[in-house]
């Protein structure tokens, strides 16, 4: 097979570039006329669990209220009324300008403005809906001063009022037409110090505000003072979020349009005059202000999209202030625009990339195919994904598979690049199909290791529940296998065609073939001079310094790993995510800091200062299974309702038991004793409906009151439920919908039901808080069920527990996950080198690499998201490859010692492990100035993890072999002989049956006493024929390959080539001498790297 295979390469390549080009065509065709366009206008999707028991209660509990399928009804014998056409959930809508309360604020100002004066500037009283930005002092004073404050209110005129389209985003003044005045902290000092806007107030008018704030504080701090003290129901400062307030025992002199009290609630941060102690490292005053918030009269969402990119374009500086953050309402709406921009970042890291191929291969062709390869793996995969796995979402989380994709490419090109030469290099190459041969022998095996080891990291994501990880797995691990598919037979193919036809048109001599002579004359000088140096390096230094050295990596890098584990586990520990405000970009965006940093510092962003604050709610279902029966790679496909067969709650035992269920529940310890925050249906119907006096029935109504027994018959229950039902939608005041709990029918049956009541547990984003709650409640109910009726035994809690289900995904998930990755390193490992000790000491190699990766990343605040997940499970792939390449050298060097073999694994392999490595580290360092935060920690995560790797595999793993590594046929197993890709006799050795025919394919050559030693070792014992690096350079004008040292397509350089010295290479100092004379050859330049 291998065979066959070969000679097709060797002599119709143009045949595998046909069949390649017309697979990826069709994949092509196939994606853009019957695939979906992929768009990521909602870039939290898919970011929940699917699966888990609690996931399966909320997909239920929802599929339940929003009557998916039209499978209930409110009433025995109605339609319903919220109709959906099918079991597919529709996308959320992009956020529009005006909400509700928005539209109703806005309505109300304007008929009151008509009698404007100094007292009413603004329309309106602040609002979460509106647009605003946090400015804080650029000289670390408080905000509280004349020039700061000043500064605010010229900004709003120089930013936004001299904008253009400001006036038709803007709400405008009944009374002038102009634009309303900004909410801002000058603003409000106008109002109370009646002037006609923010650029007439005065120092003395800013000294006298801020001795009124102080005044007020105590009051606004204590609860005395609220929103609403001033209760005029019809002016423009009264907020119709909040209920009206009598505040009688606050002075009048803070009550005055309610302004002390929209200071302190939207437009100063927390801290400000606050009662309680300042912290003592902070040395300032009660009264300093840090941050202060300016709303802007426009609608938020959509309508100020172009808004935000006008701020987000103008400097943040502005005379003494400085804008720290924003929340416009447009976080997703910008995602896609900026995941297009920040692709300029991954352009450029493929650019630097492919530089860096083209030095190295010294031909643009080649460099150009391996790229394309990249293209047809991309295609390939996101066909399959589509058409033969049929997943109809697409994350944008996947898109990051482009820079490891990129990074894997390039390490498979060096590879088979440097067999290539290598075999080449060779006295007895032989025929074209026989190089060809055995290249592919070679090559194979290190790129399937780094391939298989990558992709089963990637594919072990999809035990994940949450959806984009599993979709990413899938795509990820998908491009991987294609990219080695296309490494085995497109990159082979494009080598021949330029061995074959491109070098005869560029063996040319003649100059007016100067553009390619000029596009490989640079690359392959600086090449040239590369290859003098590293072969220094990488072959004399580096491995002195690993062996002289050994005990203090091994100790200093212990340490390291100790250290680690204490930072992921003890402090200050891998922690949770904190907050369920999904993050899009980096950090610093303004947009970002808003929702992580600076919006939690005001009161009204609050919730433990929020006067509305949440609580858990705890609501217990019965009638449907808690069963998730959608499309798990699809978050828009959750399914439909499937009912409980056993279910009967019109029984007798039935009906009192659900009354004994919700008394029951009142005594219970995480119960909230409010009346107004309990719905316990059937308890209100029995107790309060179907106890009313039967004389006050007209003719004609069906008899329910009170003559009516308990419990009562079915069909009677169905006739009063349906009268009792129809009241409650006709009550004013009262809203029962398909929210509402209660019964739901189907077939004139009661088909589900549900009761909902408030806890005394607040929400929370805590883990170990709401796992407490939901701990507590679950057992409780699964208590209550067991001596429950047979129709009633299995219902189930639920709550508004999504985050915590997320979270504990992740803490569950990640480590599983994790293990897996580690379980596959491990058997790969083994099965590559055979060897026990080896894969020991590889094994401790890559777990040291990945803690030590995992602690720095804690030290950078990273905490376990969504992200950071898919990060640290893929670190296994990544990192074993290194480890993995050195580990074969060393078992495949001369067995003449543990010094000896570990300076033939490092010198062998030093230089192409360290080039891939650079490649992939350069791919992660331009990717990290990227906006959308998934490029931004790739980045960061790929350039410190493979660097680590590198030290951990170089230093730490490399002394192990030293001290502890094996001798001879220590812990060495063998796979039984085997014939297949292998030469039919071993009478004859063939010198062109290399060494490394596992993952040191991609070896560079050592020092000429390593290479004599080799020979002699092989030849006598007839086992791994060295893949001889030595330099034949004074027979390669009569050899029939004489030029293949020459960079493809570069004649010109032969004369070069053949006056070019190199240094002679000396003894290691470290090395005692052998027995076996030094021959004296040089090195060819392919040999250098």
């Amino acid at each position: 097979m291998c065979r066959w295979y070969a000679r097709i390469l060797a002599h119709y390549p143009y045949i595998i570039i046909l069949v390649v080009l017309t697979v990826v065509t069709t994949c092509l065709v196939l994606t853009i006329t019957l695939g979906s366009r992929i768009d990521f206008d909602d870039p939290i999707a898919g970011f929940e669990p699917r699966g888990t028991e609690l996931a399966d209660r909320l997909v239920t509990f929802a599929n339940l209220r929003q009557n998916v399928g039209n499978q209930t009804n409110l009433l025995p014998e109605s339609k319903v009324t919220d109709n959906r056409p099918s079991s597919t959930v529709k996308k959320k809508p992009k956020r529009t300008s005006f909400n509700n309360n928005t539209d109703k604020k806005h309505t109300r100002w304007r008929s009151n403005m008509h009698n404007k004066t100094n007292a009413n500037i603004f329309c309106g009283v602040p609002d979460k809906s509106y647009p605003r930005l946090v400015v804080e002092s650029t000289h670390g004073r408080s905000l509280f001063n004349f020039e700061d404050i000043q500064a605010i209110c010229e900004m709003e005129s120089h930013y936004f009022l001299h904008y253009e389209p400001y006036e038709d985003l803007c709400f405008p003044n009944p009374v002038d037409g102009f634009c309303c005045t900004a909410w801002t902290l000058g603003s409000y000092i106008a109002v109370l110090s009646d002037r006609a806007s923010c650029e007439h107030i005065t120092a003395e008018d800013v000294a006298s505000v801020q001795s009124l704030m102080l005044e007020c504080a105590p009051f606004f701090h204590s609860g005395t003072l609220k929103i609403n003290c001033d209760n005029e129901q019809e002016e423009w400062y009264f907020d119709t979020n909040y209920p009206p307030s009598a505040c009688s025992d606050v002075p009048l002199k803070c009550t005055k349009y309610n302004a002390v009290a929209h200071i302190f609630y939207y437009l100063t941060d927390s801290d400000f005059m606050h009662t309680r102690t300042p912290p003592l490292s902070s040395n300032k005053p009660m009264s300093f202000l840090k941050y202060s918030t300016l709303f802007l009269p426009v609608s938020s969402g959509e309508s100020a999209l172009d808004l935000f990119k006008e701020l987000d374009s103008m400097p943040r500086d502005y005379k003494t202030i400085k804008i720290v953050a924003a929340e416009f309402n447009v976080k997703y709406l910008l995602f896609e625009e900026y995941l297009i921009s920040d692709s300029m970042w991954l352009s450029g890291a493929c650019a630097a990339i492919f530089i860096v191929m083209w030095l190295y291969t010294s031909s643009v062709f080649i460099t150009i195919m391996a790229f394309l390869s990249l293209f047809w793996a991309v295609d390939i995969a996101y066909c399959l994904y589509t058409f033969v796995f049929n997943i109809k979402f697409f994350p944008y989380m996947n898109m990051v598979t482009l820079v490891v994709l990129v990074g894997i490419g390039a390490d498979d090109l060096f590879i088979y690049c440097k067999v290539w030469r290598l075999a080449k290099s060779e006295k007895n190459n032989g025929v074209l199909e026989k190089l060809v041969l055995d290249t592919l022998r070679h090559a194979f095996m290190s790129m399937l290791v780094t391939s298989l080891t990558t992709a089963s990291a990637f594919y072990a994501n999809y035990i994940s529940d949450i959806t984009a990880i599993r979709c990413f797995s899938v795509f990820a691990g998908t491009c991987i296998v294609m990219n080695f598919v296309l490494t085995l037979t497109w990159l082979p193919a494009s080598i021949m065609l330029e061995e074959k036809w491109l070098r005869c048109f560029t063996n040319m001599n003649n100059k007016k073939y100067s553009i390619l002579y000029c596009l490989c004359k640079f690359p392959y000088r600086l090449y040239y001079w590369i290859c003098d140096w590293s072969r220094i390096f990488f072959e004399k230094i580096l491995p002195c310094l690993v062996i002289k050295f050994r005990f203090v990596w091994l100790i200093m890098f212990s340490i390291f790993w100790i250290g680690s584990i204490v930072i992921i586990f003890f402090y200050p520990r891998l922690k949770l995510p904190t907050s369920d405000k999904f993050q899009v970009f980096s950090s610093d965006h303004l947009l970002e800091r808003y929702d992580l940093q600076v919006g939690k510092q005001f009161r009204f962003e609050s919730n433990k200062n929020n006067e509305d604050r949440q609580q858990f709610f705890v609501s217990v279902v019965w009638g449907v299974l808690a069963k998730d029966n959608g499309d798990p790679l699809n978050p828009s496909n959750k399914g439909s309702l499937t009912f409980d067969p056993e279910f009967n709650i019109t029984s007798p035992e039935a009906q009192k038991w659900i009354l004994q269920f919700c008394a029951r529940i009142r005594h219970t310890d995480f119960y909230l004793h409010m009346s107004s925050y309990t719905d316990c249906f059937f308890e209100r119907f029995f107790k309060e409906f179907m106890a009313q006096d039967c004389s006050n029935l007209q003719v004609g109504d069906v008899e329910c009151c009170n003559r009516t027994g308990f419990p009562i018959p079915a069909d009677k229950l169905m006739d009063c439920l349906s009268v009792y039902i129809s009241l409650l939608q006709h009550t004013p005041g009262v809203q029962y919908n398909n929210h509402s709990p209660g019964p739901r029918f189907s077939n004139r049956k009661i088909s589900a039901y549900f009761v909902q009541l408030a806890s005394n547990y607040s929400y929370s984003t805590s883990y170990e808080e709401a796992h407490t709650f939901y701990s507590k409640v679950n057992q409780w109910v699964n208590n209550e069920l067991l001596y429950a009726p047979p129709g009633m035994r299995r219902g189930w809690f639920v709550s508004d527990l999504h985050f915590y289900d997320l979270q504990s995904s992740l803490a569950m998930g990640t480590p599983l996950t994790l293990g897996l990755s580690l379980s596959i390193v491990a058997v790969v490992s083994f099965f590559t080198t055979l060897n026990i000790l080896i894969s020991i000491y590889a094994f401790m190699a890559v777990a040291a690499s990945i803690s030590v990766t995992l602690a720095s990343l804690v030290l950078m605040d990273w905490e376990l998201n969504l992200l950071e997940s898919v990060i640290i499970t893929i670190a296994v792939g990544l990192a074993i490859d290194i480890t993995l390449h050195y580990g074969v050298a060393y078992r495949l060097a001369p067995d003449i010692g543990k010094e000896m073999r570990v300076i033939t694994s490092v010198g062998r392999m030093g230089s192409p492990v360290a080039m891939a490595t650079f490649t992939t580290m350069l791919a992660g360092a331009l990717i990290m100035p990227s906006t959308v935060l998934a490029y931004q920690k790739f980045g960061t995560f790929l350039l410190l993890l493979v660097s680590l790797a590198w030290l951990y595999a170089t230093f730490f793993f490399q002394s192990l072999l030293r001290i502890m590594g094996p001798n001879g046929g220590c812990g060495q197993f063998h796979w039984p002989a085997s014939d297949c890709c292998m030469q039919g006799t071993r009478g004859h050795v063939d010198k062109t049956v290399y060494a490394f025919s596992d993952s040191t394919v991609s070896t560079s050559s050592t020092s000429t006493r390593e290479q004599s030693q080799s020979q002699n070792y092989y030849t006598s014992h007839h086992e791994l024929e060295p893949l001889t690096g030595q330099d034949h350079h004074l027979q390669s004008h009569q050899m029939p390959h004489s030029n293949n040292n020459i960079p493809y397509g570069c004649p010109q350089h032969l004369d070069q080539h053949n006056h070019h010295h190199p240094r002679r290479k000396g003894d290691y100092l470290t090395v005692k001498s052998s027995s076996t004379p030094l021959s004296t050859s040089g090195n060819t330049p392919w040999n250098r790297i």
